[in-house]
């Protein structure tokens, strides 16, 4: 007796289905290549501009309020018309275009419009992406964690690469690799089939937006997101000024992220495994538990070699919690809402979460020195526990809430 065309399928007997994993492999490689690219190494940029650290802070909590203004709206856009894939593209292009923008402003004001018109069009590609990877795994059997993994792997390639090429051409080499890398995974988004849900796309669609909101579990999931998601995303601008105080130098960021980024991959590639066996939340609180407790050591200012030696644990937290995070979504949502539900958790945790999270570094850092600030993302990380623990354990702990129409 023949396996299931599902099953044949998560075992690579479908070879359409293996060229669709070579796809959303290499467009998660390359998307991120540009992530990696560009928010690690900002701060090269920033202090050749001569920006203040307010100056830091007010850029990086301001673009956040682009995506979560238009980051649903997005969602909505591909939920309504289908058209993941071309959306995709199209704010690609233009991400990439608006990039090398940056080598032309010389005014603070001209460099914050510029970040504001980056992120209209920036913001839609993680939970776009993230969409139409879903869907094939999960009508595949194939486990998200897997796939998503290469975006760890480009993440830490494109940190490496791009801090050698500022040894060489300057800080504008974070925004030629960014639109570079953008480009590039277009070539492999055109391979991927927009399998959108043969889903009942509600005709009212602020009416599915309020079904969304009336889910307990999503709603805590997004609280849990701004705190422990913030964080995570907030440390990505901040850590190089946190590894120059405390002695290290800027080769030494790229080697730190190189290590840290590339962490996530394995990390990944296990969470599923741990998924099954202790169910996703669990995995999702360890994540987050992890996060929190790095937060607070790095706040006592150990030595940037202990630091290095310890780079594994951005893999425990951030590897964990970026495979299971997305799946949690999808599974605690309706069909029909698949993208909307993404996009305003996105919204949530690299919007309002990093917003919050950077201006209230920025202040700290001002005031208090930058180990306060990393002492901050511990205490806002074990705030992100609670709303986890109320899933896990409190009375809302079934299983699945509304996941058909």
């Amino acid at each position: 007796m023949s396996l299931p065309q599902e099953k044949q399928t998560a075992k690579g007997g479908d070879p359409g289905a293996s060229k669709t994993t070579v796809a959303i492999s290499g467009m998660y490689l390359f998307i991120y290549y540009a992530y990696g690219a560009l928010t690690p190494l900002l701060s090269q940029y920033f202090i050749m501009m001569n920006l203040t650290g307010t100056q830091v802070g007010t850029i990086t909590s301001i673009t956040p309020v682009i995506s979560i203004l238009f980051q649903p709206i997005w969602g909505i856009i591909c939920d309504r018309f289908q058209i993941r894939r071309p959306v995709l593209i199209t704010t690609l292009l233009l991400a990439a275009a608006v990039s090398l923008l940056f080598t032309m402003v010389t005014s603070y004001a001209w460099i914050l419009a510029t970040f504001a018109l980056l992120s209209l069009f920036q913001c839609a590609v993680t939970p776009i992406s993230d969409s139409l990877a879903l869907s094939f795994a999960t009508k595949r059997g194939i486990q998200f964690g897997n796939l998503r993994l290469w975006g760890a792997v480009g993440f830490a390639l494109a940190v490496f690469l791009t801090g050698q090429a500022i040894g060489i051409v300057g800080p504008f080499a974070v925004f030629y690799f960014y639109a570079l890398a953008f480009v590039a995974a277009i070539f492999f988004i055109r391979r991927i089939p927009d399998e959108g849900a043969s889903m009942n796309v509600n005709a009212n669609i602020f009416r599915g937006l309020g079904r969304l909101i009336k889910l307990p579990r999503f709603l805590l999931f997004l609280c849990s997101s701004f705190f422990i998601f913030g964080a995570i995303n907030a440390n990505n601008t901040w850590f190089s000024y946190y590894y120059q105080g405390i002695g290290g130098t800027v080769a030494g960021v790229g080697l730190a992220f190189l290590l840290f980024a590339g962490s996530e991959a394995p990390f990944m590639r296990v969470a599923s495994y741990f998924a099954r066996r202790f169910g996703i939340e669990l995995t999702i609180l360890f994540a987050g538990a992890v996060s929190a407790a790095r937060w607070i050591w790095y706040g006592t200012a150990p030595s940037t070699t202990i630091i290095l030696v310890m780079f594994f644990i951005q893999g425990m937290s951030v590897g964990f919690y970026l495979a299971t995070a997305a799946q949690f979504v999808r599974e605690n949502t309706p069909n029909s809402l698949q993208v909307t539900a993404l996009a305003i958790f996105s919204s949530v945790g690299h919007g309002l979460g990093t917003m919050f999270c950077n201006l209230m570094a920025g202040i700290i850092k001002d005031e208090a020195g930058i180990l306060a600030t990393y002492t901050f993302f511990g205490i806002a990380s074990v705030l992100g526990l609670i709303p986890l623990l109320l899933i896990r354990f409190g009375p809302f702990k079934k299983e699945r809430y509304l996941l058909d129409d």
